[in-house]
């Protein structure tokens, strides 16, 4: 019905747009290759900055158009196009409400000479090179910027570094991007369409690190080209109709005076000249960081003067630290049990802000039997997501049942569900030749070999060493034998990068659950490393490629993401809710930006420059 309506509503504008049959998923994009509607997928689409990625856009009979859907979805309460189905199966994935959930609000000071906050997993140098991975993104943060902010998570990324972008291109290929006047590195030197233009081909040609895959392969730039002090050019391999919502929002932009002489990023060890609002002016690699304020940052200057950021890595030593006043943060989300038991306590303030994290169980594609897709999903019906968030989480979180990507991007299918069926999953099991051929009660494979699956987990993360307890039981009720490795997490992550492992229980950052590209990219690497290819998949990334609108790509990401979570590589088992602990006495400032809960560079600007790229932390959540 709500999809008749809508098409009502735009046949009443006197335009021929025309919405998808309600088979595919539910609502979508209505405008398909008649001018994209430049991102009506996004939180709606209707942003009127976004208005002018083609001609079309510059009518105002268009404008007529976008304002009249938007009023009228708002009326219905409907999910936003071209990212819900279903409608009346859930609101539209937004973050989950940010708060202050302690008893009391203290109302701290609202600026801070120095700070010093608890970091715990490994950072190496603050470069894109030398970071590590995406657990310690915010700490690159601090010091650098990118086209445009906060993240390509939330569906709210707004112009930073850049003034405009905007596709020159029917097929999606060819972008422009103009920049900001007056920004300047941190060594008083002005910032240019030099310093964008050599990020973006130092990416491609260059080492692999996270956040290549944005120029060298997902997309893949064929031309970057200077067209002014100010603006330039990037034309791309394949089409790549979100650009500007998740490249620009995740690219962090290097100075090329600073990087043009570097032949080997990895072995850099000097301090990284940015143009955020910290600058790294100390760092021991994985002991500790020293940041000053810029005062000469363009959005002006922070509100606490500097920033220690300690490595503990040890959890109990960690919020130890915190609760003796030895940090004054911990920019780590604190487990349930201290949830409850620190939220009465005078002296530190508990804040709830959407870390769009996860935990999932990774399977190995690249060890037989886990090629067989059908395995794999009757492996993923006998997993019981729901009774972890209530045992493990004491139910602060969602439940995995969701599924893969993050229940709250905005990318995702709003409608995905894994079922929990281990009767289904019997079934499947025997159809396919597992069944007691020995009488030990265990099943066994189909040529008599006997299964014992071996689970890892990190020996320093007791949530998740639980996790795999839980999976291992779980197995067990359906006849398949496994058991628990705890490993240091070298040795986790040694075992991934050498394919000797059946499962691995771990985390995952927003990077992985809540990028529309990255799932491509993923589900292209399984493909790779998988023993046995899947054709099915293959045809729908093959589609997605090639897909040069939104509306396309969001559809076919759709279809990706239902197929992933049918014959499932990684099945997820829970989204934790984000509490993060501090002492108000110290600083009362934090605000929430999705993907990066409280600990963020923008934690640390004034409000009103904040302001679209946070949620303040004013209202009492529970």
């Amino acid at each position: 019905m709500h999809t008749l309506l809508a098409g009502l509503c735009l046949q009443n504008t006197g335009l021929n747009l025309s919405l998808p049959s309600v088979t595919s998923f539910g609502l979508a994009d209505p405008c398909q290759r008649k001018g994209d509607c430049a991102s009506l997928s996004f939180w709606l689409c209707l942003s009127l900055d976004r208005l002018s990625f083609s001609s079309d856009y510059r009518k105002p009979a268009m404008a007529q158009v976008a304002l009249k859907v938007f009023a009228f979805l708002l009326n219905l309460s409907m999910l936003a196009l071209g990212s819900a189905a279903h409608a009346g199966d859930r609101s539209s994935a937004q973050p989950p409400l940010a708060g202050k959930v302690s008893a009391m609000d203290h109302q701290g000071p609202r600026q801070a000479k120095r700070l010093k906050i608890g970091i715990w997993n490994s950072a190496g140098n603050i470069t894109t090179y030398t970071i590590g991975n995406s657990w310690n993104d915010w700490l690159l943060w601090l010091a650098f910027d990118k086209l445009r902010e906060p993240s390509p998570y939330a569906g709210k990324a707004g112009n930073w570094l850049a003034t405009d972008i905007r596709r020159v291109s029917d097929d999606a290929r060819t972008w422009e991007i103009t920049l900001r006047d007056g920004v300047k590195w941190h060594d008083g030197s002005a910032f240019s369409a030099e310093d964008v233009a050599f990020t973006f081909d130092y990416y491609r040609k260059g080492p692999i690190n996270r956040w290549t895959h944005h120029t060298s392969a997902l997309p893949r730039f064929e031309e970057i080209k200077v067209l002014g002090r100010l603006r330039l050019r990037v034309r791309a391999k394949m089409p790549m109709p979100n650009f500007d919502l998740i490249t620009a929002a995740d690219l962090p932009i290097l100075q090329k005076k600073q990087w043009q002489e570097v032949d080997n990023p990895r072995a850099f060890t000097g301090l990284a000249i940015g143009t955020g609002p910290y600058r790294l002016v100390e760092y021991k690699a994985d002991e500790f960081y020293r940041y000053q304020a810029n005062p000469d940052y363009w959005k002006g200057k922070p509100l606490v003067d500097e920033l220690i950021l300690v490595m503990i890595k040890d959890p109990q030593t960690l919020f130890t630290a915190l609760k003796s006043g030895e940090l004054d943060g911990a920019a780590r989300s604190l487990p349930p049990e201290l949830v409850n038991q620190w939220r009465d306590d005078p002296d530190i303030e508990i804040a709830k802000a959407p870390s769009l994290w996860g935990v999932w169980l990774d399977i190995n594609l690249g060890r037989a039997p886990f090629d067989d897709r059908d395995l794999r999903q009757a492996i993923a019906l006998a997993i019981n997501p729901d009774a972890m968030v209530r045992r493990i989480l004491l139910g602060m979180g969602t439940s995995g049942s969701r599924g893969w990507p993050h229940v709250d991007s905005f990318w995702t299918r709003p409608d995905l569900r894994v079922g929990y069926d281990p009767v289904r999953a019997k079934r499947l099991l025997k159809a396919h030749g597992l069944v007691d051929r020995d009488g030990d009660g265990w099943r066994d494979l189909p040529g008599g070999r006997p299964i014992d699956w071996q689970i890892k987990v990190a020996s320093n993360r007791p949530l998740l060493l639980r996790a795999a307890q839980m999976v291992m039981s779980q197995l067990a009720a359906v006849g398949l034998r496994a058991h628990v490795q705890a490993v240091d997490p070298a040795s986790l992550a040694a075992a991934w990068k050498t394919g000797r492992y059946d499962f691995r229980v771990m985390d995952i950052t927003p990077h992985g659950l809540a990028d529309q590209d990255m799932l491509a990219l993923l589900s292209k690497g399984d493909n790779k490393r998988a023993l046995a290819p899947e054709a099915e998949k293959e045809a729908i990334l093959n589609r997605w490629l090639k897909a040069d609108s939104r509306a396309e790509r969001l559809k076919i990401s759709h279809e990706l993401q239902a197929y992933q979570n049918a014959y499932p590589s990684r099945v997820m088992l829970w989204y934790p809710d984000g509490y993060f602990a501090y002492r108000w006495q110290s600083y009362d400032n934090y605000a929430s930006s999705a993907g990066y809960g409280i600990f963020h560079k923008y934690s640390f600007l004034p409000r009103p420059q904040r302001a679209q790229v946070v949620d303040e932390l004013t209202k009492r959540v529970d």
